[in-house]
């Protein structure tokens, strides 16, 4: 059976660059917002959970669904949603998510179009090049 994950990506501009939100995972490197779709939940309703749980934004809103990536390592398939928040996000916070029996995320911006460092988590590599695939002009 294959898992529906969600992914909720947020950009802002920043002098003249597109920035994508991703976080610091105590124990998993650099990672970008995704989370299980729960049985008889939407994918945009699952999307906009996980990323108030994750990242603690919660007055977002789905600008247009961007396509499914699915990790060739995992059988799931991951829905990608471009997302927006009227919110004044800070350069950078830290989000107590009470995923895993709680875990503090650190939240910050990376260029859009530069290459994940090895800080990244390799799964999470791959999904950011596929992201970038879709959004580039």
């Amino acid at each position: 059976m294959i898992i529906q994950k969600v992914v909720p990506v947020i950009l802002r501009k920043w002098n003249e660059r597109l920035q994508i939100l991703v976080f610091r995972h105590p124990l998993a490197g650099i990672q970008i917002v995704k989370g299980t779709v729960e049985q008889g939940e939407s994918l945009e309703n699952a999307a906009l959970r996980e990323l108030f749980e994750e990242s603690g934004i919660d007055n977002a809103l789905i600008e247009k669904f961007i396509g499914v990536y699915s990790p060739q390592q995992l059988r799931a398939d991951w829905y990608v949603f471009l997302c927006q928040s009227d919110e004044k996000l800070p350069e950078e916070w830290v989000h107590d998510c009470t995923d895993d029996g709680g875990l503090n995320f650190a939240f910050f911006w990376h260029p859009l179009f530069s290459p994940p460092t090895e800080e990244w988590h390799m799964i999470f590599q791959g999904l950011l090049k596929f992201i970038q695939s879709k959004l580039s002009v």
